[in-house]
């Protein structure tokens, strides 16, 4: 019980006193009569309680930032008692829907249901609860109050958007792959794109002797020049970096970056390794994801609430990396740790790119071999 009418005790103890004192059965039949009256509200509150149901249907379990979902709710009285006057709260998470909490008001008669639909476009990536309902109600009197909450385990997954990305120049960085390349460092001597005929300055290594011998004049074999790149993308997710006012936008924005750049880079036979420090430190890489929604599931739990810098991260993580491989971080906010550290790295012969998300601008990338000179914007909305 939540509440109750006060009112309606003290006229039960003025009536009382009134038959103490004044006596007759008039005074002790209105007594009896209020005092039953707040019995049964009592009663038939307790029985609404126990009786009352919940029942939420939603349409998907996983969706994309941007998609509109229908979420119904359904709320039923199964006693033999009327309820007047129901509340009902629904506990959709402002983040995800962008809207405040509206209170609905309906009545119930015995044995009565009613419906809430919600048609709500999912504002934010993120796990959201969605199993929480609220009701308050009253007894017919309006004596008593009460409220119930019903938990439901229903959860919705949201999944940040995934942009197209034409091209990122990723340099490789070891033979042998699903890269085309025109560097002849490439050649892959177990791939044979076709066959010629022999020409002045050919190396003697390229020659197809059986084909050679059968014709009766040198031919060399023409190889296919492959590649594999491996690419190592940080994610900078601490708090301090994210403390303006429109920080939920920053978040989802890089969320959606990044979930751009490993879907670009699997679908192009990229390795990828993921770098995260929030809550909890993060280190997926292509073989152990398995697949991109891995990738999308784990981007979908991750806030900003890392306590320690990306600089930090890059610097603990590089120390077991080889040299000639892509760095890409993604970050609020550049700041003169993030350019030193990126710079040592370019030294030692890594590919470094910083990509910032802010308010202003969409996306931007900045080439550490290129900080005093051309910023290249690379917008992907």
């Amino acid at each position: 019980m939540d509440r109750i009418n006060v009112g309606a005790f003290i006229i039960l103890i003025s009536v009382f006193l009134s038959a103490l004192l004044i006596g007759g059965t008039f005074f002790y039949g209105i007594f009896i009569f209020v005092f039953f009256l707040l019995i049964f509200s009592y009663y038939t509150g307790i029985k609404a309680y126990k009786s009352m149901e919940c029942l939420i249907w939603k349409v998907s379990e996983k969706v994309t930032t941007g998609t509109a979902i229908d979420y119904n709710v359904e709320i039923y009285n199964s006693s033999m008692f009327p309820i007047p006057y129901l509340e009902v709260y629904i506990k959709l998470p402002k983040r995800l829907t962008g809207e405040t909490e509206k209170l609905t008001v309906r009545a119930l008669a015995p044995g009565g249901k009613t419906k809430l639909t919600s048609h709500l476009v999912c504002q934010h990536k993120g796990i959201y609860d969605l199993g929480i309902v609220e009701v308050i109600y009253c007894d017919p009197f309006f004596i008593f109050g009460w409220k119930k909450q019903f938990n439901h385990n229903i959860n919705l997954t949201v999944y940040p958007r995934v942009y197209p990305i034409e091209n990122i120049d990723i340099p490789a960085n070891q033979l042998f792959g699903t890269l085309s390349k025109t560097n002849t460092a490439f050649e892959d001597f177990t791939s044979i794109k076709d066959i010629r005929k022999y020409q002045y300055g050919d190396s003697f290594k390229k020659i197809h002797w059986k084909v050679s011998a059968h014709k009766g004049e040198l031919h060399v074999k023409n190889l296919d020049m492959n590649a594999s790149s491996h690419m190592h993308l940080f994610l900078d997710l601490f708090k301090g970096n994210y403390k303006s006012d429109g920080w939920e936008d920053i978040e989802e924005k890089a969320a959606e970056w990044t979930a751009s750049l490993i879907n670009y880079s699997m679908s192009k036979g990229i390795g990828i390794n993921f770098y995260a420090m929030g809550q909890e430190y993060i280190n997926l890489s292509d073989k152990e994801a398995g697949g991109f929604g891995t990738y999308m599931d784990v981007l979908s739990s991750l806030h900003p609430q890392g306590t320690i810098s990306v600089s930090q991260l890059i610097y603990k993580e590089a120390q077991k990396l080889n040299s000639g491989v892509t760095i890409i971080v993604i970050t609020p906010k550049v700041d003169s740790d993030l350019i030193e550290m990126a710079t040592q790295l370019r030294y030692k012969g890594f590919e470094v790119i910083i990509s910032e998300i802010n308010d202003s601008i969409s996306n931007f990338s900045i080439h550490i071999d290129e900080v005093l000179g051309k910023i290249v914007r690379d917008r992907y909305a």
